[in-house]
């Protein structure tokens, strides 16, 4: 069986290219996008988080921030992790859920009230299964994965002390360790299947883990679809690649809606919390980047409640929906299809009135195409 995921002529990737990129300092690289947190036990009594922190903003990979902890308790680790979002300006952090990383994640959840950082938990048992080794070393090739100079470099380039150079240089040291670990990555076939190891057990794996959990975040669906053989497999993945295009879909026409009609709302009610940060990760796209922002004036965005207010004053708002959620006022309602029936007898439905009476007005046929004011989507 043929597989193009990795370069069947080599089993690492050679120090050499991952050399080449080594081409960034910190003394002008202060935001990031990401930071990836791995919660590793070594075995041999030791627990390895390693943080990652990546800069995706243009056409590069830029992995600015590498820093590991050994045995630290959940709770230093949020706070080691929130200071570092709080420092590079950092909203989403993605973390392995498997073992520990799971102990972070409810810790994180549970002690940081915060309205800019939203916790993304990965399958980490699902991580090597989708992640393509080719992306990776596409991206090595191409010059668009990006790594902190050596040491050795880097204080020949700090000429004046940079935020402390010995913090600043540790960064740079874990960096080395990032390049000895994925070159340490060995790529087997088996049973028809990638797995990918290590060639020496004796280097560690948790700063590579942050490397592919990040690729494999969001994964890469549609080049694996056609490479399951199971039948089954094949089906779910093509049913959730579908689903999430109705619900960004979705999002994008409401979207649309807002910025051609003033003065109107838009409701969306979800019903499990988790649900809401899929659409909050969609306004990191660049569509959203590019050609909504402008039309914004304010986005307002917490764990569990979202949104986006545009210039002309209409606004796109999602509700977490429970019996305390009265009050509200909209033209258009879109409403996951788990609510709970009398939920949306008793809190939603009839709490359009906003759109009736614009149907109803002559003079303001802004709405007039629209037959409907409730729509149900699976999210």
């Amino acid at each position: 069986m043929q597989n193009n995921n990795f370069n069947s002529d080599s089993k690492f990737i050679p120090k050499v290219l991952l050399n080449k990129n080594r081409v960034l300092t910190m003394s002008n690289n202060r935001k990031c996008d990401y930071l990836i947190v791995d919660v590793d036990t070594t075995g041999n009594d030791k627990d390895v988080t390693t943080m990652m922190a990546i800069n995706n903003q243009g056409n590069t990979k830029d992995i600015l921030i590498v820093k590991t902890f050994i045995n630290k308790k959940s709770k230093e680790l949020v706070d080691e992790a929130y200071w570092l979002c709080c420092e590079f300006g950092i909203n989403t952090i993605l973390a392995d859920n498997i073992g520990l990383g799971l102990g972070f994640i409810e810790s994180f959840q549970e002690n940081i009230d915060s309205d800019n950082i939203n916790i993304i938990p990965l399958d980490g048992i699902k991580i090597s299964k989708f992640i393509n080794i080719r992306d990776i070393i596409d991206d090595l090739n191409n010059g668009k994965l990006r790594f902190l100079q050596t040491p050795e470099l880097a204080k020949n380039t700090y000429i004046k002390p940079f935020l402390g150079l010995s913090n600043i240089i540790e960064y740079h040291k874990e960096t080395d360790k990032l390049i000895d670990e994925i070159n340490n990555l060995e790529v087997k076939l088996r049973l028809g299947n990638i797995i990918l190891d290590r060639l020496k057990n004796t280097i560690g794996k948790s700063r590579v883990n942050c490397l592919l959990m990040f690729y494999s975040y969001p994964m890469s669906m549609f080049d694996k679809v056609e490479k399951l053989n199971n039948d089954i497999e094949q089906y779910d993945e093509i049913k959730r690649i579908e689903k999430y295009n109705i619900i960004h879909g979705t999002f994008y026409k409401y979207l649309f809606k807002c910025i051609e009609n003033e003065n109107i709302n838009i409701l969306f009610y979800y019903n499990n919390k988790n649900k809401v940060a899929q659409f909050q990760n969609m306004i990191d796209e660049e569509q959203f980047k590019n050609l909504i922002k402008k039309h914004v004036s304010r986005i307002n965005m917490s764990k569990d409640y979202f949104e986006i207010r545009f210039n002309n004053d209409s606004s796109i708002r999602f509700v977490y929906s429970r019996d305390s959620a009265r009050g509200y006022r909209c033209h258009f309602a879109v409403v996951d299809t788990e609510i709970d029936r009398e939920i949306y007898n008793n809190v939603i439905c009839g709490k359009t009135i906003l759109f009736d009476m614009v149907k109803r007005d002559k003079m303001d046929n802004r709405l007039k195409d629209d037959n409907y004011c409730v729509e149900f989507v699976e999210m």
